[in-house]
């Protein structure tokens, strides 16, 4: 899972002799990327995207079995005041987290990408040059895009469903194909529902385990019958990690993916 926001990887490359150099240090922080010129912001998004494939490599090589990467996330921002920047910046890592280093013999490897629901917003937006190379960057890297629909577990599941699976529509509404192939790849977001962070939805009435499960079975359901590619839970923690709300979480979402495998 590798984060865009600022980490350890920010810091500094893991491997000797890549290419440009001028890349191996730190990279500037998120105001002073913002700020470059595009071409400068597209480069330092592809150098971080690479030192996350850096890390599989790395990993692969000590023996370590990759299945997939998971990208976190599509941000808010990307439809905010400064879309335009950070959307640069995502694309510049989604390119090469994809892609890698040739100088190191990688090549096109696909994988999960979360998206919030803020983010999605962006395909309301009318396709110039930017989103178009937007929009390709993460069809092409995408295997499955995750919405972080993350409900509260409050009303009718049914229409609640219905309401948040406006940006997976929205995708499939739009004119041309990238959109709707997205649209296509699009996995549902939830989490267990038991630890109540900012954003997280969940169990907000504090309902019983029952009410709970039979809340998530109705979401689920209806989201299934709406043509989702899968269903995705996030969160194991906290509150959430107990052997009961781990195997309630997993039983609720699965029963959506008989069908989505």
């Amino acid at each position: 899972m590798f984060p865009i926001k600022p980490t350890s990887f920010w810091n500094r490359r893991r491997v000797e002799d890549a290419d440009e150099p001028a890349l191996a240090g730190k990279l500037p922080s998120a105001r002073a990327i913002l700020s470059l010129p595009a071409p400068q912001r597209l480069a330092w998004g592809r150098e971080l995207g690479r030192r996350f494939r850096d890390e599989i490599r790395l990993a692969e090589a000590e023996g370590v079995r990759v299945d997939a990467w998971q990208f976190d996330e599509l941000l808010a921002e990307l439809s905010g005041s400064q879309g335009r920047q950070w959307r640069e910046f995502t694309r510049g890592v989604l390119h090469g987290l994809n892609f890698g280093r040739v100088e190191f013999g990688d090549g096109p490897r696909i994988g999960f990408v979360w998206a919030s629901r803020r983010a999605l917003e962006v395909a309301a937006s009318r396709v110039d040059y930017e989103l178009r190379a937007f929009w390709r960057a993460l069809r092409s890297a995408t295997f499955r895009l995750v919405g972080e629909e993350y409900p509260p577990f409050v009303g009718n599941p049914e229409d609640v469903a219905q309401a948040h699976a406006a940006q997976q529509q929205l995708l499939r509404a739009r004119r041309g194909t990238i959109r709707k192939e997205l649209a296509d790849r699009y996995v549902v977001g939830m989490t267990p529902g038991w630890h109540l962070g900012r954003g997280l939805g969940g169990n907000v009435a504090g309902l019983p385990h029952s009410e709970v499960n039979r809340w998530r079975a109705k979401y689920v359901d209806e989201r299934a019958r709406m043509d989702v590619a899968g269903f995705a839970a996030y969160y194991f923690r906290d509150e959430n990690s107990s052997e009961q709300v781990m195997r309630d979480a997993l039983a609720g979402i699965a029963r959506g993916l008989d069908t989505k495998v």
